[in-house]
């Protein structure tokens, strides 16, 4: 426990080295090379500078911005599959080529690492968790042998005992000759175990698992007593009625909230962006039309929206997605973009550009746009508190995700199903969407607070 606490800690400094250190550096860097200023403008310095007073919402932000740019490695922390498994001159990646195969998805997908090749019978994928228990105890080898010793015996007693039989049908004695068959088979499978024991005798093999070796899809059936499990020491959180590791499906579940609320905050507000730029920029009869349009839209009622769409097909990541921004999640900001823009373009900068021939566009998105992101930037923190709570709800209720997704949603409603005797079920989820909700509210405080208008005017 104490070694899994020390790993935890040095991925998290790690984590937040490369977050907040490493990244920032790369994207001024890789902005520097397209010839981009990449210096920001005094008042935003101002603001980021009374952002960072804000001890609450600062540290939130750096604890939650590494968590989240942790949680995109996943697969190389919290995974059954091994980061490098060696077997007689044969190596392979596992853990890596997962993760590599969910980053760049639209490569082909990798064939997976067969026992055959990795000393265990059988074509199917190769056990991991018993290729590195056989590297702690090779004996486990000669138990399996024996195991295999003994149908094979218990084929021949078969057969011996058919021989004093009349064998009256055809498929009867199909059925024996088949069981003959099996005796080549089973003898096949004790070579390959003996030769498998020679190699890891030898020092031919070696695995290296990740910090917690389980993934939130594996169905851990082979543990003492029937799931779900209470916690422990090889498993945090316990697991739940299917055999899965809470603490992996927690972890997997915070990747999937968070990047669900990014993706869905960022596409609404460029779709509400670029609406409220064109509303207030223009005005007139294309303001009123395009708000009659608004007010139309965002009366259909998301929640039966979902329903209907759920009750003809499985609701999937990007599905989801795609409804949200469509339904609501532009309408909004909208509103406040068209805002910012009735009050800018009278001023006398944009005049100017006008007069200077600049087009409506550059106008727009060059000189509006960047004076008027005060409430995106305020408003973004609590949207992503809305979109995560939407999302946990959405999968609570069943229109969520499909099941067997690592959800905090999912994980509320199983523990509803065994709040009386396994309350841990319930109270891991909620604490940790209360810990995630909390720490973005707080950046969300902060965020208000620096970019607050009031601080930097001189009558208060």
């Amino acid at each position: 426990m104490t070694l899994k606490l020390i790993y935890a800690a040095v991925l998290f400094a790690a984590g937040y080295l490369f977050t907040h250190r490493a990244l920032p550096r790369l994207f001024t860097a890789a902005g520097r090379r397209l010839g981009l200023d990449m210096k920001p403008a005094p008042h935003w310095q101002k603001r980021f500078k009374r952002f960072r007073t804000f001890k609450r919402g600062y540290y939130s932000f750096l604890f939650i911005t590494t968590l989240f740019v942790m949680s995109l490695f996943l697969e190389l922390m919290i995974n059954n599959k091994p980061l490098f498994i060696r077997y007689d001159g044969r190596v392979a990646f596992p853990a890596i080529a997962e993760w590599t195969g969910k980053a760049l998805f639209f490569l082909p997908p990798r064939p997976m690492d067969r026992k055959s090749d990795f000393g265990q019978p059988g074509d199917d994928e190769v056990d991991y968790r018993l290729f590195a228990a056989a590297k702690k105890d090779p004996s486990i080898f000669d138990r399996q042998a024996a195991r295999r010793e003994m149908e094979i015996a218990g084929i021949r007693a078969q057969l011996a005992a058919a021989k004093k039989l009349k064998l009256h049908t055809a498929e009867e004695r199909q059925d024996y000759r088949d069981l003959e068959e099996f005796i080549p088979e089973i003898e096949a499978e004790m070579g390959l175990l003996r030769e498998a024991k020679a190699v890891f005798a030898a020092g031919g093999a070696s695995i290296l698992m990740p910090v917690y070796p389980y993934s939130p899809r594996e169905n851990l059936l082979d543990m003492p007593g029937q799931p779900p499990h209470r916690p422990s020491f090889e498993h945090l959180i316990g697991t739940d009625d299917s055999g899965a590791d809470v603490f992996a499906q927690l972890s997997y579940g915070f990747r999937t909230s968070m990047s669900f609320a990014l993706m869905v905050s960022l596409s609404g507000y460029f779709i509400g962006i670029i609406m409220g730029a064109i509303m207030g920029y223009f005005g007139g009869w294309t303001d009123i039309l395009l708000q009659r349009f608004t007010e139309i839209w965002a009366s259909i009622p998301f929640l039966f929206m979902i329903i209907i769409v759920a009750s003809i097909v499985q609701p999937t990541f990007i599905l989801l997605v795609v409804m949200l921004v469509a339904l609501q999640g532009w309408i909004g900001i909208s509103y406040y973009i068209r805002g910012e823009f009735y009050r800018e373009k009278a001023k006398d900068y944009v005049q100017a550009a006008v007069a200077m021939g600049a087009s409506d566009w550059s106008v727009m998105m060059k000189h509006i746009l960047p004076n008027s992101l005060v409430p995106l930037v305020t408003f973004s923190p609590f949207n992503i508190v809305a979109t995560i709570g939407t999302l946990v709800s959405l999968d609570f209720l069943g229109f969520g995700l499909p099941v067997g997704s690592p959800s905090w949603g999912i994980l509320l409603d199983q523990g509803m199903k065994y709040l009386k005797y396994y309350p841990h079920l319930i109270a891991a989820p909620s604490l940790a969407l209360a810990v995630t909700l909390f720490l973005i509210v707080q950046i969300g405080e902060a965020v208000r607070e620096g970019f607050d208008p009031k601080v930097f005017s001189r009558l208060r």
